[in-house]
C-alpha cells in the first residue's frame, strides 16, 4: 500500500472517530437534557404536592369568619375553640375545622325547640333557633365565600412548595403558584360521616329530647373501610345531606373518621365538584381543593403540575352546646290545713306554715277551726310530724324520690340536656350516672344550708355536676357568670301533677260539738299526705340556658271533725 493509500485510510478514521465522538456527545448532552426534563417534571410534581398537602391542613384553620356580637351569633362562641374542655375559651373564629360544630349546635336548638313545641310550651323558643340558623347560614356562607376563592389559599401553597427542590430546571427555580381554573374546590366523601358525633345510639333515640326522632337518613356509622374498632358503635351526622328540623335545612362537612389529609386523583376529585352533580345546598362548603403550579427559570419554558388533596380535621366534636347549664329550683315548702265542714268538701283554714330541710322533722299544729266539722263547733287538728319527706334527702331523693308521680318524662328531659353539655366523643350521661350526680351526699349538704338554687353544667365538656349558684360560677369562671341569670325561652309546664301518699300514721282528735251533740267514735281523724309537683320550663340553649326544673313539695294535715245528736 502506498503512503498516500495510507495516510487517506489514516484520515477516514479519524473523521470517523471525530464524527462517532461527536454523535457520543450529542446523545449525552440529549440524555442529560432529558433526564434534567424528567428530573424538573418530577421535582415540580413533588413540590406540588407537599403544597397541595399544605393547603388541605392549613385550609381547616384560615380563612376564617369572626362571630359578630349580635345574639344570633355570640351563641356559638363556645364553638370556636378545638378543644372538649368548656373551660378553653375560644378566639371568636368560625373555620372549616369548627363550621360542622356551629351548624351542629343550630340543629339543637331547632331541635329542643321543636322538641317543645311538640309539647306546646315553645315560648320563644322557635324564633331563638330559627335566628340561630339563619345565623348559622350566614357564617356558613361566609366561610364558603372565602375557601372558594383561590387566592386565600395560594399562600399556604407557596409556604411549602417552595421548600422543595426543583435544581433540576435551574438553581433559582421554584414551584409557584400558577394562577387560574386549576385552583378549584370539590365536594368528597358524600353522605359519609361529618366530624359531630352522636350521643349513644338509635336505640335510646341517641339521647334527644323525649318525643323527638332524627329524620330518616341524618345519621350513618362510619364509612371508612375497615371500619376501625374504636368507632364501631358509633353514629356521626352525615356530611352533605340536609338535615330537615323546624323548616330549615341544617348541613354538614364529611370528614371520615381520623382519616388524614392525603392526595386523591383528579378523575375522582372532578367527579365530586358541584357542577359535575350538584346539591341542594346554596353555597356548600368544600373539603377538597386543586392546586396548580409552575417550576421555571427566568425565560425558560416552565414546568407546571397539578394535585388535588381532600382535607380532614381528624378532630370528632359531639352535638352539644357546650356552655350552657340546667336550673333545679327547689320551692319553699309549707304545711296546709284542711277540714271537711260539709264532707266531702274540703276548706283550707289558717296561714300555711313553712319548714326546710335544716328543721325537719319538727311538730306542728294547725289553728283550731271553728264550724270546722259536721255539727261541730270547733275543730282542733292535733300536732303532727312535719318533715318526714324532706328530712336528709339528696336533690334526687327531692326530685324523684316519693310520693310518686310520672317521674319518666322528667328523667327523659334531665338525661337529654345533661349530654348535651357534653363535648367529649364516646362520653355518656345515663339515666344512672345522672341519679347518682343528683344523689350526691353534697347536694343534701347544700339542701340543709338552704340553697335551693342548684345548676347541672360541665366545666371541662366531659364531667357533668350540680353545684349551687355561686359555687357554679366560680368552678366556671370565663363562661358561666355572664349567662348563669339567663331563662329559658320556653314556657313552663307541670309534669307531675299533685303526687301524693300517706305521710304518717293517722291520729284521732276530739273535736268540739255544738250543743246537744257528741263526737261520732272512731269518725274524727287527722291525717298527713306528703304532695309534690314538677315543673318544666325548656330552653333551647340560645342564651345558655337549656331548660328549668322546679320542684314544689308541700303537706297537707287533713282534720275530719264529726258529731251526731244525742
Amino acid at each position: 500500500m502506498s503512503t498516500v493509500e495510507r495516510r487517506g485510510k489514516r484520515g477516514s478514521v479519524t473523521a470517523f472517530a471525530a464524527v462517532l465522538a461527536l454523535t457520543l456527545m450529542v446523545l449525552g448532552i440529549g440524555f442529560i437534557i432529558i433526564c434534567l426534563y424528567m428530573g424538573g417534571q418530577r421535582e415540580t410534581k413533588n413540590a406540588t404536592d407537599a403544597g397541595a398537602l399544605s393547603v388541605g391542613k392549613e385550609a381547616l384553620h384560615e380563612p376564617s369568619v369572626t362571630l359578630s356580637l349580635a345574639d344570633n351569633q355570640k351563641c356559638f362562641f363556645d364553638c370556636t375553640n378545638d378543644s372538649f374542655n368548656n373551660n378553653i375559651i375560644g378566639d371568636g373564629k368560625v373555620n372549616l375545622n369548627r363550621i360542622n360544630r356551629v351548624w351542629s349546635k343550630a340543629m339543637l336548638m331547632a331541635i329542643n325547640a321543636r322538641a317543645a313545641s311538640m309539647d306546646g310550651n315553645a315560648g320563644n323558643g322557635v324564633g331563638n333557633a330559627s335566628s340561630a340558623a339563619g345565623a348559622a347560614q350566614d357564617l356558613s356562607d361566609a366561610l364558603a365565600d372565602k375557601l372558594t376563592t383561590a387566592t386565600n389559599l395560594h399562600g399556604f401553597f407557596t409556604d411549602i412548595s417552595t421548600k422543595n427542590s426543583t435544581r433540576m430546571i435551574g438553581v433559582n427555580s421554584s414551584a409557584q403558584v400558577r394562577p387560574g381554573p386549576g385552583w378549584q374546590t370539590s365536594l368528597m366523601d358524600r353522605d359519609a360521616e361529618s366530624n359531630i358525633e352522636l350521643t349513644g345510639s338509635p336505640s335510646d333515640n341517641f339521647y334527644l329530647p323525649p318525643g323527638y326522632s332524627l329524620p330518616a337518613g341524618s345519621s350513618t356509622k362510619c364509612t371508612r373501610t375497615p371500619l376501625p374498632g374504636a368507632v364501631a358503635n358509633t353514629y356521626f351526622l352525615k356530611g352533605y345531606t340536609p338535615i330537615d328540623v323546624l323548616d330549615r335545612k341544617f348541613w354538614q362537612v364529611p370528614f371520615k373518621w381520623d382519616d388524614k389529609p392525603h392526595l386523591v386523583s383528579g378523575t375522582t376529585f372532578n367527579a365530586a365538584k358541584q357542577s359535575a352533580i350538584p346539591i341542594t345546598w346554596a353555597k356548600p362548603i368544600p373539603n377538597a381543593f386543586s392546586v396548580d403550579a409552575e417550576a421555571k427559570n427566568p425565560g425558560a419554558t416552565a414546568e407546571t403540575a397539578m394535585s388535588w388533596v381532600l382535607s380532614n380535621p381528624r378532630h370528632p366534636y359531639k352535638l352539644a352546646a357546650p356552655h350552657s347549664f340546667l336550673h333545679i329550683k327547689v320551692d319553699e315548702m309549707k304545711c296546709h290545713w284542711y277540714f271537711y265542714p260539709l264532707p266531702p268538701f274540703k276548706v283550707e283554714f289558717g296561714a300555711p306554715q313553712t319548714y326546710d330541710f335544716n328543721d325537719s322533722p319538727k311538730s306542728m299544729t294547725g289553728t283550731p277551726m271553728p264550724g270546722g266539722g259536721v255539727l261541730c263547733t270547733l275543730v282542733s287538728p292535733p300536732a303532727q310530724m312535719i318533715g318526714l319527706d324532706i328530712v336528709g334527702r339528696s336533690l334526687d331523693e327531692v326530685i324523684f324520690g316519693p310520693p310518686p308521680g310520672d317521674t319518666a318524662k322528667v328523667e327523659g328531659y334531665m338525661v337529654n340536656r345533661a349530654n348535651e353539655m357534653l363535648s367529649k366523643p364516646g362520653v355518656t350521661i345515663t339515666p344512672a350516672k345522672l341519679h347518682s350526680v343528683l344523689g350526691s351526699a353534697l347536694t343534701r349538704a347544700w339542701l340543709i344550708a338552704g340553697e335551693k338554687d342548684f345548676y347541672l353544667f360541665s366545666r371541662d365538656g366531659e364531667t357533668l355536676e350540680c353545684q349551687p349558684k355561686n359555687l357554679a360560677q366560680i368552678l366556671a369562671p370565663l363562661w358561666m357568670p355572664a349567662i348563669i341569670n339567663n331563662t329559658p325561652d320556653g314556657n313552663e309546664t307541670k309534669i307531675i301533677d299533685d303526687a301524693f301518699m300517706p305521710g304518717g300514721i293517722p291520729l284521732p282528735h276530739v273535736p268540739t260539738p255544738v250543743i246537744f251533740c257528741s263526737p261520732t267514735p272512731g269518725a274524727n281523724w287527722s291525717w298527713v299526705l306528703w304532695d309534690k309537683d314538677v315543673y318544666w320550663k325548656p330552653g333551647t340553649g340560645f342564651n345558655g340556658s337549656l331548660g328549668d326544673i322546679r320542684v314544689k313539695r308541700w303537706s297537707e294535715v287533713h282534720t275530719v271533725g264529726v258529731c251526731n245528736p244525742f
